[in-house]
């Protein structure tokens, strides 16, 4: 961009890696960037609820207000708006009968898989609704699925593209631990993720009656999964993120990824952060992933409890390989551009061609 691009980047802000970590991309990149950030209004049980569900009451008013009200006076270029579940469309509407601003929304979860999964969370029907009956107020609707670019034009918007979710390179990254670190965070084989009934703990249970050693850091949705008596090579710890997930990942000689069937899931953040720590990525095996690596030479796949448990074994009886594909994986990510840093390239590239 020759221009300075003036952008309000608008959203909770509640892990770094996604609008702090855009943010300064987007700053790098020669942009100047206005956060606006509505995460602390979390604290309070109201506006949580308004926004589970979509109701227009006290809290979500004023947020919406003084959105208008910070546009209106920073007159920005483009308006980024990050997970717009809480922002109405009449907001939407006003901006743009008052402004000549750019309006940018980035969804990376599954806005839509109510409509197609009986897994998403029966709050989903609510939840979405503000953001479906905005997608034609936006000038870009943008994605981390394609699906969900098709889904967004039966909704009604009028330009929609996949930017697909990246790695933070000065967050995800080869961390030397140190000894404490190495013997708490040490394992053979790492999930950092949540718990859905799509098979997942079958998978994990299995390696619980090896020798491997694995950790999962999860959070309360792992209460219902049915793990039974577990032995002493295997635990389950808290939900971990930003350099504690990153120190998890690199205490593992393996890292998972099973694909989130409530979000319809075809790679995740994790296929990208995983491979950029140095560490070996073994997935659930499927078409997207397929085109970005190299089956057995970036990333390990399997598509069957058999082949999962076959695999984790040969890898750990195999270390000089292991650390071969691994080191692959992470030049690739590298070399097609998976960072932050090209991913905000690619939007500021959109903007320019609205």
């Amino acid at each position: 961009m020759t221009n300075k691009i003036k952008i309000i980047l608008a959203g909770a802000w509640l892990h770094p890696m996604y609008e702090e970590a855009s943010c300064y991309a987007l700053q790098n990149l020669g942009a100047e960037v206005i956060p606006y950030n509505w995460g602390h209004l979390y604290k309070r049980p109201l506006f949580r609820f308004e926004v589970k569900y979509s109701i227009k009451g006290p809290s979500l008013y004023k947020l919406n207000k003084d959105l208008i009200n910070r546009v209106c006076k920073n007159k920005p270029d483009m308006l980024i708006i990050w997970l717009g579940s809480p922002i109405f469309p009449e907001t939407l509407e006003e901006i743009k009968q008052n402004t000549n601003v750019k309006l940018l929304s980035y969804v990376h979860d599954d806005p839509f898989s109510h409509h197609f999964h009986k897994l998403s969370p029966s709050y989903y029907k609510r939840h979405w609704r503000f953001l479906q009956s905005s997608l034609k107020f936006y000038d870009i609707a943008l994605f981390s699925k394609q699906l969900n670019v098709d889904d967004a034009y039966h909704f009604g918007a009028k330009k929609s593209a996949v930017s697909k979710q990246y790695f933070v390179p000065n967050l995800h990254k080869p961390e030397l631990l140190t000894q404490d670190e190495k013997e708490y965070y040490g394992c053979d084989v790492v999930f950092a993720g949540h718990f859905e009934p799509d098979g997942r703990d079958e998978y994990l249970r299995a390696l619980s009656e090896t020798n491997i050693k694995v950790i999962i850091y999860a959070d309360f949705s792992w209460k219902k999964a049915n793990m039974g008596n577990l032995p002493n090579n295997f635990k389950i710890r808290s939900r971990v993120s930003g350099t504690e997930y990153v120190k998890a990942l690199n205490g593992a000689k393996l890292c998972l990824s099973f694909m989130s069937k409530m979000n319809r899931d075809q790679y995740t953040t994790r296929c990208f952060e995983i491979p950029a720590c140095g560490k070996l990525l073994v997935s659930e095996r499927t078409d997207e992933l397929q085109k970005i690596f190299r089956e057995d030479e970036e990333i390990i796949f399997f598509s069957s409890q058999g082949e999962f448990v076959e695999k984790i074994q040969w890898l750990l009886d195999n270390p000089g390989l292991a650390s071969k594909i691994s080191e692959a994986g992470h030049r690739r990510v590298y070399k097609d551009g998976h960072d932050v840093d090209s991913r905000m390239n690619e939007i500021l590239e959109l903007y320019s061609e609205l």
